[in-house]
């Protein structure tokens, strides 16, 4: 007869998943193998800061008194374990990768570079690990399209507060590399061991909203206290906001092959316009969130789509958009049997950004091989006639793209700024 297997009851100290494996007693740990210096430092923000590192573990149940004697719990060796005595967690870091492209490659071909690891304990790789990450932050171009300025390609707090909700709440009591922080060329991958939890379902975090639940609720409040993360169970609300201000998609989670994944995608919510329409729209007298909409919504906007794009309020959407019918730049126009106000661009607008998005990409590629642009060249081209490209021309250089230079034969046309990569 075969006997059944048992698996056998887990223990203090043994890997168990959970949320309660951050309490438990490491039986075979002791205070001599914590960063005690480390630990009073690293607690010195919170509001028992001022007492003595041994009250302020206490206080927050990272050591407990049994039998005249000090126990220590795996979230103490998590947070403060004394890399000289044993790497008693290795997966309590965190390491940074990036992928040339979108998609990653393996073998003779692969894409991937290891930009750095920032070992345990938690106390100090969660600090290195948000500097190596800032590091990898690059400026986009695209959002200083929409927004006028310098922007990153990732808001500040969506970014940082999805890498520390990784390690606060990454299950630590199974074995794992610990979080990972991959950049592809479109997007950002924060992965870290373990689903989420019964309350807080992976749609509950995909509508932003998770609630309070945490795996562990003890590095949750040290890192709350210390003011490395939000606190209050807001911080990832607060993620989806600040993804949409920058104009940007959603955060999406997923739960797959024992990691909980967050994707911070880099790429605008709007498409948008081609580089002749962006300097047309550059030099209208208009505000910055009358160009925001013209540049990301050239084909036709609502009250409501300049109100969430600029983020204003409805009155103030109302009244940037009636200035620019007033200004002779958009006409209001109905769909069929919908009662909202569409705005597109006047006629002469249209036409004018139309002309350019055909002709400005093959220009622009034209100065990159040659300084001067004659009119034979530009009926080459296009394949236009020669009244035709007279009048193309003349509209180019009223349009502010081309410079004449030269009469007669020798005549010839010279790139300005817009035109220029």
């Amino acid at each position: 007869m075969r006997r059944s297997r048992r698996r056998p009851a887990a223990t203090a100290g043994t890997a168990a998943p959970g949320p309660e494996f951050e309490r438990r007693i490491r039986e075979d740990a002791t205070l001599d193998d914590l960063d005690l210096e480390l630990a009073a430092f690293f607690l010195r923000p919170s509001p028992v800061g001022n007492r003595s590192v041994l009250d302020s573990l206490q206080h927050y149940g990272l050591i407990r008194r049994q039998d005249d004697a000090w126990k220590v719990t795996n979230a103490a060796l998590l947070l403060f374990c004394h890399p000289d005595r044993r790497n008693w967690y290795p997966g309590a870091g965190l390491r940074v990768r990036r992928v040339a492209g979108t998609q990653t490659v393996i073998g003779r071909s692969q894409n991937v570079t290891l930009i750095g690891q920032a070992p345990p304990p938690l106390a100090i790789a969660v600090k290195d690990g948000l500097r190596m990450v800032k590091g990898q932050i690059r400026r986009s171009e695209a959002l200083r399209e929409i927004f006028f300025r310098d922007m990153p390609e990732y808001p500040g707090f969506a970014w940082r507060e999805v890498v520390v909700n990784a390690m606060t709440h990454g299950d630590y009591g199974v074995r794992s590399h610990g979080t990972e922080v991959t950049f592809f060329d479109d997007r950002l991958v924060v992965s870290s061991p373990g689903g989420s939890l019964a309350r807080v379902t992976v749609e509950a975090l995909s509508a932003g909203s998770p609630g309070r639940a945490t795996r562990n609720p003890i590095l949750a409040h040290v890192f709350a206290d210390v003011g490395i993360m939000q606190g209050r169970g807001t911080g990832f609300a607060r993620v989806f906001k600040e993804m949409s201000d920058s104009s940007l998609q959603p955060p999406e989670v997923v739960h797959q092959h024992g990691l909980l994944q967050v994707t911070l995608r880099n790429e605008p919510q709007y498409a948008m316009a081609g580089p002749g329409w962006k300097n047309v729209v550059r030099s209208l007298p208009v505000s910055p969130d009358q160009k925001r909409i013209l540049l990301a919504r050239p084909d036709g906007f609502t009250h409501d789509d300049y109100r969430r794009l600029n983020a204003v309020v409805e009155g103030e959407a109302k009244q940037g958009v009636h200035d620019l019918v007033r200004k002779g730049i958009t006409t209001c126009a109905f769909r069929d049997g919908d009662e909202i106000p569409i705005y597109y661009l006047t006629p002469e607008l249209d036409d004018t950004r139309y002309f350019l998005e055909d002709r400005v990409p093959r220009l622009r590629e034209f100065f990159q091989r040659d300084p001067k642009l004659r009119p034979a060249n530009y009926r080459t081209l296009f394949k236009a006639a020669p009244a035709q490209a007279s009048r193309e021309l003349r509209r180019l250089v009223e349009l502010g793209f081309l410079q004449v230079e030269g009469r007669g034969r020798g005549k010839g046309y010279l790139p300005l700024a817009g035109l220029r990569k």
